[in-house]
């Protein structure tokens, strides 16, 4: 199990083996004091950081695409990971839901994504997204004449009836842009629920900035929360005039051409061959036993995490073949697809989604430990008693064992440290106390 999920897990409501301590040291008159060594704190008990997330790794995207993200991300002075997935979904959308992955007797999952780009307006979102916006523009207006109106791939009606009627015109495949929580999360106007997006064959690609999420959670949107494949990257260093250059579009359309045509057909279906069916088995079996771990939205996310992988997995088949002189699209997924689309969905699609999540629909536990650092930054004491915390910084609104564990998630987090009593042993329990980590008041 790997650190964050070790902290997730840990910061679950229900989690009752969680006590934030349960005996002190008794240290003897005149000791000194060990030197204390403080942790850095979680920047998800911050309101200006969060836990680290992995950067896209271009290396696992089927050639020419790295190459080409790479230059477009710097040439729009954003994150490689926005460029990356509008890439991804503008890969499913021309490729259409008529592509279908034959996982095994029974079960056939449609060619479908929904991805997100997550972050402030400041991010470098738009101009990202702007590079992959001009391919798809290139797209509609191919062997289009010029009194002709171009075909429509991107569709951003927000309307059912508009986004219905584009569906239903040209067989060709098409993708879904969304702009903000209430985009993603909420139903198109004249839709009578949200969940009924899920019922649209179509690939999507929402841009989300995290302070707006919460709401639109608590509206409902978390039912579809789960579909998403997010992306929220840090800050990336400036870019230099000199180092940002045009990404060529012709290294890539004719790939995306090729998608295009290939989702003219009626239907193609796409199998695992035996590796693959090994590769994808072990994965399955793995993830079985995780989403019984989790709770929740998280649970929902993971679980969701089954067909996820096998649509990456037919994605990165097709987009390799679309690069190829190869006349016949291919028939069968190899093990090398279903290594790839394993590996981006569980080293770097569910850090970020659990991170997303996280700051989204927090927990009680979350929510509380945060209100403790705003109270603890504000106060500057250097120690506190589990009074100070429960009667002071809570105003009394929790019990003591839920204070135990506002009290184990801030010890986790590196904001506080049990102390030592520093007097000497007397008859009945000494009093537990807490000393802050030093750094809060200048995180």
């Amino acid at each position: 199990m790997s650190g964050l999920e070790q902290r997730k897990r840990g910061r679950a409501e229900g989690f009752d083996g969680v006590t934030a301590i349960t005996a002190v040291t008794v240290r003897s008159p005149g000791a000194a004091a060990a030197p204390v060594t403080w942790p850095a704190i979680d920047g998800d008990l911050l309101d200006e950081g969060r836990a680290a997330v992995p950067t896209f790794p271009l290396a696992l995207l089927p050639q020419p695409w790295p190459a080409w993200v790479s230059v477009a991300a710097r040439s729009a002075d954003a994150p490689a990971d926005y460029v990356a997935q509008a890439v991804l979904a503008t890969a499913a959308g021309v490729s259409g839901t008529r592509v279908q992955i034959c996982v095994s007797e029974g079960w056939v999952e449609p060619l479908q994504l929904w991805l997100a780009v997550v972050g402030a307006s400041s991010m470098g979102k738009s101009p990202a997204l702007t590079q992959v916006g001009r391919l798809v523009t290139a797209l509609e207006r191919d062997g289009v004449g010029p009194y002709e109106a171009p075909r429509r791939i991107a569709l951003a009606d927000p309307t059912v009836d508009g986004v219905l009627e584009a569906l239903n015109r040209g067989w060709h495949g098409k993708l879904l842009w969304r702009d903000g929580a209430d985009g993603c999360f909420t139903p198109l106007k004249g839709m009578a629920s949200a969940r009924h997006l899920e019922n649209l064959e179509v690939s999507m690609l929402g841009s989300i900035e995290p302070d707006a999420v919460t709401l639109q959670m608590q509206r409902g949107g978390d039912g579809l929360a789960a579909r998403f494949l997010y992306a929220w990257p840090h800050p990336m260093p400036y870019c230099p005039l000199d180092q940002r250059t045009h990404p060529v579009s012709d290294d890539v359309l004719p790939s995306l051409r090729r998608l295009l045509q290939l989702g003219l057909r009626a239907r193609h279906l796409l199998f695992l061959d035996p590796s693959a069916t090994a590769a994808f088995d072990a994965f399955l079996a793995r993830l079985h036993g995780e989403v019984r771990r989790a709770e929740r939205l998280e649970a929902a996310w993971l679980g969701k995490g089954r067909g996820m992988v096998a649509c990456l997995a037919g994605l990165f088949t097709l987009m390799s073949w679309s690069a190829t002189d190869e006349a016949e699209p291919p028939g069968n997924i190899c093990r090398e697809a279903v290594d790839r689309a394993v590996l981006l969905w569980s080293d770097y699609y569910r850090p970020h989604a659990l991170t997303f999540l996280q700051r989204a629909v927090p927990t009680d536990v979350e929510c509380r430990a945060r209100r403790v650092v705003h109270w603890l930054r504000a106060d500057d004491r250097p120690a506190v008693s589990k009074t100070d915390v429960r009667r002071t910084a809570l105003a009394q609104t929790v019990n003591a064992k839920e204070t135990d564990r506002v009290l184990a998630r801030l010890v986790e987090a590196g904001v506080l440290r049990p102390v030592n009593s520093e007097e000497p042993a007397r008859r009945g329990r000494p009093a537990l106390r807490w000393r802050v980590n030093p750094s809060l008041r200048s995180a």
